[in-house]
C-alpha cells in the first residue's frame, strides 16, 4: 500500500471519528427525516456510552442538517419547593432548596450541593443566570426554564434561527469534505504535487471560511455558547476534519434549550413513537424510583398544554400494546407495553409499575 492511500485511509478514520457527538445520556437528538418531514429519535449511547456520556452517529459524507441535539434542562423543583438534579443515569437526586450561590458551573458540569451532572452547552445553564439577574428565587427560575424548554413555540422559533443561521455552513462543510477525500486524491493523481498543493490551500481557506461563520455564531447569535463555539473556531482553523462538521458541533449548542417533545409538537409530530413513550413515562411513573412521580406531576401539565393546540389529550398516549403472538400473554405494562403472563403483578424493566389486564 502507498504512503498517499494509507494517509487517505488514516484520514477518513479521523472523519468517521468525527462524526460521531458525544452528548449526555439523558439528552435526545432528533433527526428530520428529507421526504416524510417527520422525526426521527436517536438517543446517545446506542452506539457507544460510558458512564455520562453517549454517541450519536451522524449522517456520513453530507452535512446533517436535520439534526436537532435536544436536551431537557437538568434541574427540577417539587412541590414542596426541594430542587432535584438529574444525573446521567437519569436518577434524580435531591438537593435540598439551594440558593443561586449553590449552583455553579464548571467545565461543562452543573454542580448543586455537591452533586453535578453533565450538560451539553452553555446556553442551558444561561437560562438560570437569566432567571437569577431578574430577581427570581432558583425554584421558580427553574420553573420558568422548563416553561420555555417545553413550549413548541419556542422550539419552532429556535428551529427557523438554526437553519437561517446555519444555512451558510452545510455548502462550506460538504466542499470542504469532497474536496478533501476527492479532489485532492483525483489532482494529485492526474496532476501532480503542485497542483494538489493549490487544492490544499483552497480547503485551508475553507476551513477559516467556517471558523469565521463559527465565530459570528458565538457573537451574534448564540453569545451564551460564546466559549465554546471560539474552542471550536481554534479546532476548525487546523483540523480539516472538525470543520467538515462544524454545522453538527453548533447545532448542539443552538437546541440546546429545547425539550425533543417541544420540537415534535412544534411540527405536529403528535404521532411520534417516541412521544407516545414519553407520555407513557409520565402517566405511569415508577413506584420504586425515588422522586419520578414528581418528575411527572411537574411535566404532565407542561405537555398537556403543548398538546392543546394539536386537539390531544395526555390520556391518548395511554394506549394498549398490540398482540405479541404469544397466547400466554394476559397482562401488559402500561409503561413500556411488555407483556406478561398470569403470576406476574408488575413490571421489573419499569421499577414496579403495577401491570394491567388485556380487555
Amino acid at each position: 500500500m502507498s504512503a498517499a492511500a494509507e494517509f487517505f485511509l488514516i484520514a477518513l478514520a479521523i472523519y468517521l471519528w468525527e462524526s460521531g457527538l458525544w452528548l449526555p445520556l439523558r439528552a435526545a437528538v432528533l433527526r428530520k427525516r428529507p421526504f416524510s418531514g417527520r422525526w426521527g429519535v436517536h438517543r446517545p449511547g446506542q452506539w457507544m456510552s460510558t458512564r455520562e456520556l453517549g454517541l450519536v452517529a451522524m449522517l456520513p459524507a453530507v452535512p446533517d442538517t436535520g439534526l436537532a441535539p435536544c436536551q431537557a434542562p437538568p434541574l427540577l423543583v417539587t412541590p414542596e419547593g426541594k430542587v432535584l438534579l438529574e444525573t446521567a443515569a437519569s436518577d434524580l437526586v435531591e438537593c435540598g432548596s439551594p440558593t443561586w450561590e449553590d449552583i455553579k458551573v464548571e467545565a461543562g458540569r452543573l454542580t448543586v450541593g455537591g452533586v453535578s451532572a453533565r450538560v451539553s452547552s452553555p446556553r442551558m445553564v444561561d437560562l438560570f443566570r437569566r432567571a437569577k439577574k431578574r430577581g427570581l428565587p432558583p425554584a421558580d427560575g427553574i420553573a420558568d426554564a422548563w416553561k420555555k424548554a417545553m413550549s413548541p413555540h419556542r422550539a419552532a422559533k429556535e428551529w427557523r434561527r438554526w437553519r437561517l443561521v446555519s444555512s451558510p455552513l452545510a455548502p462550506l462543510c460538504l466542499l470542504l469534505t469532497t474536496g478533501f477525500f476527492i479532489g485532492m486524491p483525483v489532482t494529485f493523481l492526474y496532476a501532480g504535487v503542485l497542483p494538489m498543493l493549490g487544492v490544499v490551500l483552497f480547503l485551508w481557506v475553507l476551513m477559516l471560511v467556517i471558523g469565521c461563520r463559527l465565530w459570528w455564531l458565538s457573537r451574534r447569535v448564540y453569545p451564551a455558547a460564546k466559549a465554546a463555539l471560539r474552542g471550536d473556531v481554534f479546532l476548525c482553523c487546523v483540523v480539516p476534519f472538525h470543520a467538515m462538521r462544524a454545522l453538527e458541533v453548533a447545532a448542539v449548542h443552538a437546541m440546546a434549550t429545547t425539550h425533543p417533545a417541544a420540537l415534535l409538537l412544534s411540527t405536529g409530530d403528535t404521532e411520534n413513537p417516541w412521544l407516545g413513550r414519553f407520555s407513557r413515562e409520565l402517566l405511569h411513573p415508577r413506584p420504586d424510583v425515588p422522586h419520578d412521580d414528581d418528575r411527572a406531576a411537574l411535566l404532565r401539565p407542561l405537555l398537556e398544554k403543548a398538546l392543546l393546540p394539536h386537539n390531544r389529550d395526555l390520556s391518548l398516549y395511554g394506549t394498549i400494546p398490540s398482540d405479541s403472538g404469544d397466547e400466554a400473554a394476559t397482562r401488559f405494562c402500561p409503561r413500556c407495553h411488555s407483556v406478561f403472563a398470569d403470576g406476574v403483578d408488575s413490571c421489573t424493566d419499569c421499577k414496579g409499575v403495577p401491570l394491567k389486564a388485556f380487555p
